[in-house]
């Protein structure tokens, strides 16, 4: 049995500002092969999306998938990596992924 993360988007809602609410989640699953797991992932991001009454959420219909090593779950064990490319230093690189669309709550 193999290890998946799977990372999905959802839209999450839209503020009395007007600004949009996006959510990156990933989610580890078992499985034999990479379409069990996102079997798996369709079927708990549906039960996810109904979680909470206040939000309305949209799931963007692409998926990524990140296959695990094979190791068991430990602490420290890495559940995603993704490389970028970009001329972008590093702290604009940190600035326009991670703090660009900060959420903060009403």
């Amino acid at each position: 049995m193999k290890w998946f993360a799977v990372r999905t988007i959802f839209h999450f809602g839209i503020k009395e500002d007007g600004k949009n609410v996006f959510e990156e989640r990933t989610v580890v699953f078992s499985g034999e092969s990479a379409e069990e797991a996102f079997e798996k992932a369709d079927a708990e991001v549906e039960e996810y999306s109904k979680c909470d009454d206040r939000a309305d959420l949209a799931i963007h219909p692409s998926k990524e998938l990140y296959i695990q090593d094979g190791d068991p779950l430990i602490d420290g064990y890495e559940v995603w990596s993704q490389l970028f490319e970009t001329t972008e230093t590093m702290e604009e690189f940190f600035k326009n992924r991670y703090e660009r669309y900060e959420y903060t709550p009403d």
